[in-house]
């Protein structure tokens, strides 16, 4: 799993459409085709194939709530992101590792973005240090 954590002033993500690739994605019905948030902590998920659930999932869950603490912000957003790596998880092992992570950061009450589509995306990360932290594990 690898992911990039970003303290933003302003975030947004519009589906532009559904996404046909990879191959066997079955993309979400879509609820709201449009998130905006301000003050946010955003992670960027990319779930690789090989991932265990029971060990990823509380480690990246640990790296959010840290940069909630440092930052002192409760918002979080979450971002199927499949762009960090060329060796993905089937579809539907990302979202499942998706969801679970959702359901750890439960008390942070998480908003979670829609999976499988194509969006367009607005990054306004802060400056200060520590502002976009990557993670692997």
């Amino acid at each position: 799993m690898k992911a990039l954590i970003c303290h933003c002033r302003n975030y947004s993500s519009e589906v532009t459409r559904l996404s046909d690739t990879p191959i066997g994605i079955v993309p979400e019905a879509i609820s709201e085709g449009l998130l905006i948030a301000n003050d946010a902590i955003v992670a960027l998920v990319t779930v690789e194939r090989g991932d265990n659930i029971d060990i990823v999932v509380p480690r990246l869950a640990t790296e959010v709530r840290k940069m909630c603490r440092d930052t002192r912000h409760r918002r979080v957003i979450l971002l199927p992101f499949a762009h960090l790596s060329g060796d993905l998880a089937d579809p539907d092992t990302s979202l499942t590792i998706i969801q679970r992570l959702a359901d750890i950061l439960c008390d942070l009450q998480p908003t979670r973005a829609h999976f499988g589509s194509d969006k367009k995306l607005l990054l306004d990360i802060y400056g200060h240090k520590g502002s976009v932290r990557f993670r692997q594990f």
